[in-house]
């Protein structure tokens, strides 16, 4: 299942945070917001159970989701950090894991990961954030090392921008997946950059990084 997000604020938020020359802080805001909103859109297919609510004058009939308690949101660092706190914004009650993971500048664009910290995933509804999936090579390498981690109930994926190739190659290997994104585009250059795309989502929400790192 491919979700592509249509609402008008999703929209706008992508085009702010598209614009060349943007700044640190109102892109991060935008990635929150984008995540909160996807959020929203995920919530409509999680569980509910009717419940009554005693009201200060008598009693309502409310619901619950009962599948709070099962989520775990996956943040991939560095850039999924202002995604994530979006989704988390919606979903307080998850746990959450986290991967250090990144490819090489130059193809063929091999993944190196060295931090993982990962709950067990048994039956529980996996997000995994990520806000741009080109190549498709490090969200592969992400799926395989979670199945260490016990075989989920759901797994989405929420990216705010995807290359109909990265798509492709995960939606081949993995069928089962859920994809929430905001934009599936045509081309990646050669240096693997989706384009038109957003540029560098980590060295945006956060400045590039040290040579000496």
């Amino acid at each position: 299942m491919i979700k592509i997000m249509t609402h008008l604020l999703v929209k706008e938020r992508l085009s702010k945070i598209r614009k060349k020359g943007i700044d640190s802080s109102h892109f991060r805001i935008g990635i929150m917001e984008i995540g909160r909103l996807m959020s929203y859109e995920f919530a409509n297919t999680l569980q509910e159970k009717s419940i009554k609510v005693e009201t200060p004058l008598g009693w309502a009939d409310g619901i619950k989701i009962k599948d709070r308690e099962d989520m775990v949101i996956i943040s991939v660092l560095r850039a999924s950090l202002p995604l994530t706190f979006g989704i988390m914004r919606v979903f307080p009650e998850a746990q959450t894991g986290v991967i250090g993971a990144w490819r090489e500048d130059n193809p063929p664009f091999k993944v190196k990961m060295d931090y993982l910290k990962i709950p067990d995933l048994n039956q529980k509804i996996v997000i995994v954030a990520d806000p741009m999936l080109a190549t498709g090579n490090t969200m592969e390498l992400i799926l395989e090392k979670l199945k260490r981690y016990g075989k989920p109930r759901r797994i989405a994926l929420f990216c705010v921008i995807s290359s109909q190739t990265g798509l492709d190659k995960i939606k081949d290997k993995y069928p089962e997946l859920e994809f929430y994104t905001c934009s599936v585009e045509e081309e990646i250059n050669p240096d693997g950059y989706i384009i038109p795309g957003m540029g560098d989502a980590g060295d945006i929400a956060f400045g590039k990084p040290s040579n000496n790192d």
